[in-house]
């Protein structure tokens, strides 16, 4: 690439990654946040967990939803989540209920169903294999920023303008990134109609055992950080005392973390090799589940360790990106909407399982669990995930 070539692609990124931003925002900002919106709509709490599971299972549509940007372009579909976050979210605002939040958090999960796989081929078709890891980096900003800054801005919001208003401005800011990729992104040629039959997907699982291992690997490792994850805000509630505002501390914490992780994987993996960096820090972020539960006594050693945990955890999952997008070259937006399938599989057991186990077995034990799941995902990467030719 040119000098010029390489300004207008960055410019691209850093529109992509923006509207990620929003999404990725409105996604993660209910976790740490579940026990205040319960008690905004008067439910239970384990009655926003059941909402984030449903939220979580459309996932499954990904194979199905994911790879219309290859009928349609990608600027049509990336577009069009941005358009149904915000329409799901300013519903939440016109009605205050429990079934609207409902509608807001699967409008999300549709919209990120829609969105990655859209943006991630679009990042696949423009920078070479060689360069993509830093490519990949710069949109991930998106995840970890998320947490750094748009949950603890939220949370702010939540408590000076009341529990709705998040989802106004989560509203807003999707309607302009929606205008931002449309006048920004250049328009993509659609590929053939078959690209979307589910023929193609079971074709391909067969074909290539590949994809069936990293399905495995990435729905594995994802379950056991969503166990965490969904219980990280009541945990922090219930142990240290934690205010709304401390929440959002916290989970900043964890979004330095992230972003840590996501500038290491994009310096790292197109230096070293995407498999020795991914392994390895898979390893240390198993390692870390086991040690989390010890840190109950004291909230500096509960910080440090979960920001060294999701500091390997992001490490593993941005280097996997550029490997899942070379898995099968020629279906690339497929595999990445299976991939993406994948995680929100694992994100539907992990929200389902976490309560579960916590309230029935405790910390401690939950701790084991998630350690021992993804040091088997680890496994499965280590052997049977590599590169297509």
């Amino acid at each position: 690439m040119n000098e010029s070539a390489t300004r207008s692609l960055d410019a691209r990124l850093v529109v992509l990654a923006a509207a990620r931003l929003v999404l990725n925002t409105a996604l993660r900002f209910v976790y740490p946040y579940a026990p205040a919106l319960a008690r905004g709509v008067g439910v239970r709490r384990e009655d926003v967990y059941y909402l984030i599971t449903v939220r979580n299972m459309t996932g499954f549509l990904s194979p199905v939803f994911g790879p219309l940007s290859e009928r349609f372009g990608r600027r049509a579909v990336l577009a069009l989540g941005m358009m149904i976050l915000a329409g799901g979210s300013l519903i939440l605002v016109i009605w205050p209920a429990y079934w609207a939040l409902g509608v807001a958090l699967v409008a999300t999960g549709i919209a990120k169903i829609l969105y990655d796989p859209a943006m991630q081929a679009y990042v696949g078709d423009e920078v070479p294999y060689n360069r993509r890891g830093r490519a990949i980096a710069i949109t991930e900003y998106s995840w970890s920023l998320a947490l750094l800054a748009g949950v603890p801005i939220l949370g702010l919001v939540f408590q000076r303008q009341g529990w709705q208003a998040p989802f106004l401005w989560i509203g807003i800011g999707s309607l302009g990134a929606a205008i931002l990729i449309w006048t920004g992104i250049n328009r993509s040629r659609p590929q053939q109609a078959a690209t979307i039959a589910g023929t193609r997907i079971v074709a391909l699982l067969r074909q290539e055992r590949v994809v069936v291992f990293a399905v495995l690997y990435i729905m594995l490792f994802v379950t056991a950080n969503e166990m965490l994850f969904i219980v990280f805000g009541g945990w922090m509630e219930d142990v240290f005392q934690l205010s709304l505002t401390s929440l959002g501390i916290a989970a900043a914490v964890i979004g330095g973390a992230e972003l840590a992780g996501e500038t290491f994987a994009g310096w790292s993996v197109d230096r070293y090799g995407k498999r020795p960096i991914i392994i390895l820090f898979g390893a240390v972020t198993a390692l870390c589940y086991l040690a989390l539960p010890f840190t109950s006594g004291s909230l500096t050693g509960a910080l440090v360790t979960l920001f060294v945990l999701f500091l390997s955890f992001e490490i593993t999952v941005v280097g996997g990106i550029p490997l899942m997008t070379e898995l099968v070259p020629g279906a690339r937006a497929v595999v990445m909407s299976v991939i993406l399938a994948a995680m929100f599989a694992g994100r539907t057991l992990g929200s389902f399982l976490g309560p579960l186990v916590w309230n029935e077995f405790g910390f401690e034990v939950s701790g084991v669990i998630w350690s021992a799941i993804a040091a088997v995902a680890v496994v499965i990467l280590a052997l049977r995930v590599h590169e297509g030719s």
